[in-house]
């Protein structure tokens, strides 16, 4: 007769044999699977599509995508985080608060690629040296990416947009070997020194961000930060060194081939010093204004020529009140960037001396002193405080102790701002004078 002990012991023997077929047999088929699975990934071809700049302002920056192929099967899409549509309820008004709304989403590769070259857009494409692991978690990134309930994102122009996205994912499916290379690298460049330079052809849109950017903008960044331009991100892979088979260093771009070559003008190096649309801004509105204020006032200092000092403060008024009134909707628009906006790198713009929203009132009050005589008090306060301020900003940014680079538009604003502060007494005090 068997002890209980015995009993036990037959019973487990007797459990373990009959499980055991099924545990081998639930082993062989998950090693199938697991060598399906690296067949396939190493099948994929995983590659970096950079493309480069195009007409439109918000094309300026370039663009790139993630392109995985598997020829067996056919697939061949490109995932890219840069979707986004004016449709979208208060286009605007979201984009200046910094709650834009941006999406990921995924396009067969062949139509993608024959787009940017009807719009003549430099592509090129850097075959990815990844294992078959990497290359099966990327497509497990993407593909999780673009699902509904993950595929949205509020877009930052800096911090997280279309390319560090990208850089985002890749660096993954790395461990984080990207950014331990590029975090402490520090670059030659600042956030506004590369949104100018890729601006430089479109003026009036380098001009804008210019005045846009806070001091936060002017801080160098790294290679890390830099990769929020597509072709930035592109140049640095081209140097990264990744673990191989056995450990051995390989280079993570395999291989590089222009798929589209672009006949637009070349990204500039560095954004220029002084645009030519600076200094148009800063003649334009000073040359006439000396020339007819010169005018104005000799004819009332004399007492002669009363027809043509007549015409001269009417002409005078006019640019006054244009010049007041395109400046202060600026500074307004900065101060409300400041107070409500989402983009940190808006915030503590001294471009709100230059462009104080006080012109506003002055496009009001200084004309009708200039050509009529009344309000000429207020006039002179408007006219001297905003001409102040201006000195103040452009002083600050000569000497470098505001930490923003806005020499350029202090150039182009604060030159007229002052004349104006001396001007207008001038007009309105010897008007008193001979009245």
């Amino acid at each position: 007769m068997l002890t209980n002990t015995s009993k036990t012991l037959c019973l487990t023997a007797c459990a373990l044999a009959l499980a055991a077929p099924r545990a081998m047999h639930a082993q062989a088929q998950g090693a199938v699977v697991s060598q399906a699975d690296t067949m396939v990934a190493r099948r994929l071809q995983v590659t970096l599509l950079t493309f480069g700049q195009g007409g439109e302002v918000f094309e300026r920056f370039g663009h790139n995508a993630i392109r995985i192929a598997d020829p067996l099967t056919g697939l061949d899409i490109s995932w890219n985080w840069g979707m986004f549509s004016f449709d979208e309820p208060n286009f605007l008004g979201r984009s200046l608060r910094g709650t834009s709304r941006y999406w990921m989403t995924g396009f067969e590769t062949v139509p993608l690629l024959a787009y940017y070259q009807e719009t003549n857009r430099q592509t090129v494409e850097q075959v990815l040296n990844l294992s078959g692991a990497q290359k099966q978690a990327l497509y497990r990134l993407v593909r999780e990416n673009e699902r509904e309930e993950n595929k949205y994102y509020r877009y930052d122009y800096f911090r997280d947009n279309c390319s560090t996205r990208v850089r985002d994912a890749l660096d993954a499916v790395l461990g984080g070997a990207l950014k331990r290379a590029w975090i402490d690298s520090l670059s030659d460049h600042s956030y506004r020194s590369e949104a100018l330079r890729l601006t430089e052809a479109a003026p009036l849109s380098r001009l804008g961000i210019d005045i846009a950017l806070g001091p936060l903008a002017d801080t160098r960044m790294t290679a890390w930060d830099e990769m929020y331009v597509p072709m930035r991100l592109r140049d640095r892979l081209r140097g990264v060194m990744v673990p191989g088979p056995g450990g051995v260093p390989v280079r993570l771009v395999e291989r590089e081939r222009v798929v589209y070559a672009s006949n637009r003008d070349p990204e500039p190096a560095a954004p220029d010093a002084l645009p030519g649309l600076y200094v148009a801004i800063a003649l334009g509105s000073l040359v006439p204004l000396a020339l007819l204020g010169g005018l104005a006032f000799m004819s009332a200092l004399r007492g002669r020529w009363v027809g043509a000092q007549r015409v001269a403060r009417v002409m005078l008024a006019g640019i006054a009140a244009c010049w007041y009134a395109i400046t202060g909707l600026v500074g307004t628009l900065v101060v409300f960037m400041e107070l409500f906006s989402a983009h940190i790198f808006w915030y503590s713009n001294w471009n709100v001396l230059l462009l104080s929203p006080a012109a506003l009132a002055a496009a009001w009050f200084v004309p009708r002193a200039v050509a009529t005589g009344r309000g000429e008090a207020a006039a002179r306060w408007l006219a001297g405080f905003c001409a102040a301020s201006a000195l103040v900003a452009l002083s600050l940014s000569l000497t470098g102790a505001s930490g923003q680079s806005n020499g350029a538009v202090a150039i182009a604003c604060a030159p007229t701002m002052m004349y104006l502060g001396l001007l207008v007494p001038a007009l309105t005090l010897i008007r008193r004078a001979r009245a």
